[in-house]
C-alpha cells in the first residue's frame, strides 16, 4: 500500500529538485513530467471507461471506487516514471 510510503515518496521528489547536478529545466521535468503524463494517462483511462471507448461502461455509481484503487497505482507508476527519467538522465552523461 502506498498510504505507508508517503513521506519516502515525498522525499524522493524532492531530492531531484533540490539537486545541484540537473539544470533548472531538468529538475522540474523529473519532478513534474512523468508524474504529469502519467496522472494524464489516468484520467484518459477513467474517460476512456465512463464513455465505453475500452472495455465495459463504468457506471457513475462505482466511479468513486474506481478511482479510490486506482490512485495508489497511479503514485507508484508517477514514482517509477520519475526514477526511470533519472536514470536515464544519469546514464546519458
Amino acid at each position: 500500500m502506498v498510504t505507508g510510503y508517503w513521506l519516502l515518496l515525498v522525499v524522493g521528489w524532492l531530492l531531484p529538485f533540490a539537486s545541484r547536478v540537473l539544470r533548472p529545466a531538468e529538475r522540474k521535468w523529473a519532478v513534474f513530467g512523468p508524474p504529469g503524463a502519467v496522472l494524464a494517462g489516468a484520467v484518459l483511462w477513467v474517460w476512456g471507461r465512463m464513455n465505453g471507448r475500452w472495455g465495459e461502461t463504468l457506471p457513475d455509481d462505482q466511479l468513486s471506487g474506481a478511482l479510490h484503487g486506482m490512485w495508489p497505482w497511479v503514485l507508484r507508476g508517477a514514482a517509477l516514471a520519475s526514477v526511470l527519467y533519472l536514470v536515464w538522465r544519469a546514464r546519458r552523461r
